[in-house]
Formats: C-alpha cells, sequence, structure tokens
C-alpha cells in the first residue's frame, strides 16, 4: 500500500529560477528518462513545489527508504542528481544512504473522522 512522505529542502536563492526550470521542462528535456527512473524505483505518484526557495515534495510509494536505494542504483539518476545537487543549499541525499526524514503529520481530516488516528505514513 502507498503511503505519501512530505520532504523539505532548502534551494540556494541564486539556483532556484533553474531549479525550476528543470523540473518544469522535465518531460521535454534531457532529463525525460527521470519520468521513468522514478516510476522503476516504486514512486505511484511525485509532486514538487516551491515556497520561497524552498523546495517541497511530495513523495507517494510503498516505502521511501527501498524506493531512494533503487533510485540511487540507477546510473540516469545519479547524473541527475549531480546536476542538481550544486542547487541545494544543504546536501540532501536520494541515493538511499541514508534513512530518509520526512515532516510529521500533526492532522489528517479524513483518518481522524474515520478512525481517530493519524497514520504517519
Amino acid at each position: 500500500m502507498a503511503k505519501r512522505y512530505v520532504l523539505v529542502n532548502e534551494i540556494k536563492p541564486e539556483r532556484l529560477n533553474d531549479y525550476i526550470a528543470a523540473h518544469e521542462r522535465m518531460h521535454e528535456s534531457e532529463w525525460k528518462e527521470q519520468l521513468d527512473v522514478l516510476r522503476k524505483a516504486g514512486a505511484k505518484a511525485c509532486d514538487s513545489y516551491v515556497f520561497k526557495n524552498y523546495a517541497i515534495l511530495v513523495y507517494e510509494c510503498d516505502d521511501i527508504d527501498d524506493s531512494f536505494a533503487k533510485l540511487g542504483q540507477d546510473p540516469r539518476r545519479r547524473a541527475w542528481e549531480d546536476f542538481t545537487q550544486p542547487m541545494f543549499a544543504t546536501s540532501p541525499k536520494f541515493d538511499g544512504s541514508e534513512k530518509v526524514a520526512g515532516l510529521r503529520k500533526i492532522f489528517d481530516l479524513n483518518a481522524q473522522m474515520d478512525r481517530g488516528v493519524i497514520d504517519q505514513y
């Protein structure tokens, strides 16, 4: 069963437009193979948002650590990481080399109405 994870990463302000452009045109650029790479790694959905100079990633998969490990094994993904890493103010790992730390969910309308509990993922 797919779980939803939310990750936040800071982008260098001077690289924000590059980061946005790379994602907006991914499907028609040299990076379009990343779409297939994500699916093969188990991504059911992957949405990226920008707030100020923060990238917010909503990622749905069965297990994020397993999915990121699969991403790290694909040479096509490593090329994308090499391209985007200089854009980050911090250096997040999207390759399975460390456990993924997502945001803590504190409210879920449907879960609370249906079961009275909040599932983190």
